[in-house]
């Protein structure tokens, strides 16, 4: 696995999945392109790159301010001269019941990782057909299947993979891969920063039982590498929850109407 001089922009390249595949592409060789809101915490991943002779920039990015992904993009491709890889990985995820969140907040959501997340890829489209590249899209485990606290989030991802996977199909001959990667449970803060959140679920959340972010980067990293479409990254539980989703989805949903989600 090697990405030496491959240019990759990475979104919520701040924390989580995104700060560990950023780490892991530095130390591949990649030159990166650091995008989220949180500027500080970039500058501290950035910092924390082993691998100082591969070259990475910061350009701040919000998810819901479409209107400024085309000069972003611009600045994207001018810090290195193009752009290889589009690592669409920023959003936020959600812990509450539809009735309990606000429609502000749901808005917010589909915003964030729905819209923003197909705003920022036609912006860099045509780019990316240059270069053949690689257009890559963290969604879930939710993005095949439902759960309870999830509504907005599924509807989220359910849109991701929907059109990222009709999007692979439009641009198979044109040499441009579709990489649709869907995390199960992985230890992150997600549930410390998903909507309708509180500190009991931050504390029994089963994403801290998950996967490593680490583990998850080395496997997400061989996925881009060898120019996969859906990637399955996670347990065995989400895994078994999918196949019986896609086999019987009134079976799936009996069994995981009682099922701790959190």
């Amino acid at each position: 696995m090697n990405f030496r001089n491959k240019i990759v922009w990475i979104t919520g390249a701040s924390s989580g999945l995104g700060e560990a595949m950023a780490k892991l592409f530095n130390e591949q060789g990649a030159q990166l392109i650091l995008s989220s809101r949180n500027v500080t915490a970039l500058e501290r991943v950035q910092q924390s790159f082993l691998n100082k002779e591969a070259s990475s920039v910061i350009i701040p990015l919000d998810l819901r301010e479409y209107n400024t992904f085309e000069e972003l993009t611009k600045k994207a491709i001018n810090a290195f001269g193009k752009i290889d890889i589009l690592i669409n990985n920023g959003g936020i995820s959600q812990r509450s019941f539809a009735v309990d969140t606000p429609f502000s907040e749901e808005l917010r959501l589909l915003e964030t990782d729905l819209i923003g997340t197909i705003a920022l890829t036609k912006a860099a489209l045509p780019q990316l057909l240059l270069q053949k590249g690689q257009i890559v899209v963290i969604s879930s485990v939710m993005g095949k299947i439902n759960t309870k606290y999830r509504t907005s989030y599924a509807a989220a991802k359910h849109g991701l993979v929907g059109y990222f996977e009709s999007l692979r199909l439009e641009l198979a001959d044109e040499g441009v891969n579709v990489c649709n990667i869907m995390p199960g449970f992985i230890a992150t803060n997600i549930t410390k920063n998903s909507l309708g959140t509180s500190p009991e679920l931050v504390k029994s959340s089963q994403n801290n039982l998950g996967l490593s972010p680490e583990k998850f980067a080395v496997q997400a990293l061989d996925a881009i590498y060898r120019r996969k479409g859906n990637v399955y990254i996670g347990g065995f539980k989400e895994r078994a929850a999918m196949i019986i989703k896609r086999i019987s989805p009134a079976i799936f949903d009996y069994f995981i109407k009682n099922q701790k989600v959190t």
